[in-house]
């Protein structure tokens, strides 16, 4: 009786913390970094392809970036993503990444707090007018320069 009153007990935890998730993943609209496949999962993997130079990584980056994108509402950030699936110069891709990167700065702010989400910034990107980025750690690991100057920057701020 003992063994079944716990196996109970230990299936409907489990099932309480499966219709959590399943409630979290089903508004396609919120941006999330706890989703598997989540708009910040995509963004980081486009910054780390920056920090490597990796133009190719990017753009592929972008595309997976660009397929879960909420459509309302960030037509300019869809642009961007698709800018760099296209274009075939590092320095332009990067031109974009800033785009995305404002952009979703501004929509985690509007959608409240990202817990472990750092707002980074280096004041030298775009000669010398400075540029943002998104990161999961607080080493600084700069994509508008990528090996140049990797480690120039500072955060700004936990979101």
């Amino acid at each position: 009786m003992k063994t079944m009153i716990t196996v109970v007990l230990l299936s409907l935890g489990l099932m309480a913390c499966s219709n959590t998730k399943k409630e979290k993943m089903a508004n396609t609209d919120e941006i999330s970094i706890e989703k598997e496949g989540s708009v910040i999962d995509w963004y980081i993997e486009l910054k780390d392809a920056f920090v490597a130079t990796d133009m190719s990584r990017a753009q592929v980056a972008a595309k997976k970036l660009n397929a879960i994108l909420p459509t309302q509402g960030n037509e300019k950030l869809i642009e961007a993503a698709n800018a760099i699936t296209t274009s075939s110069d590092i320095e332009d891709q990067r031109a974009q990444f800033k785009i995305i990167t404002d952009g979703l700065i501004e929509l985690f702010r509007a959608n409240g707090k990202e817990d472990g989400l750092y707002v980074q910034f280096c004041p030298m990107a775009f000669n010398n007018t400075g540029a943002k980025w998104l990161s999961l750690s607080e080493e600084i690991r700069n994509p508008y320069f990528g090996e140049k100057m990797l480690k120039c920057g500072k955060v700004e701020e936990e979101l």
